[in-house]
């Protein structure tokens, strides 16, 4: 059975099998609207009560940090 990746390209997010090389795409959809959707609900979930957001961060070699948060902010209701 063909391992299923998920990866990104140029244009977007794919998911599918690889071949036996582990390299090339066997068979690939693009899945960049539910994977961004799909991470966003993630992070809701997992939202701290107390400051509510939640994240991940990561330092490169070069000493550059990548972050990744998800924050809810109140706003107005629209009733």
């Amino acid at each position: 059975m063909a391992d299923y990746h998920v990866g990104c390209g140029i244009a977007g997010i794919y998911a599918g099998t690889v071949k036996k090389n582990g390299i090339e795409w066997q068979n690939k959809s693009c899945v960049t609207d539910e994977a961004v959707e799909a991470v966003r609900d993630w992070f809701v979930s997992n939202i701290h009560e107390r400051t509510g957001s939640y994240g991940f961060s990561w330092r490169f070699k070069d000493g550059r940090t990548v972050k990744l948060i998800a924050k809810i902010e109140k706003g107005e209701r629209n009733d």
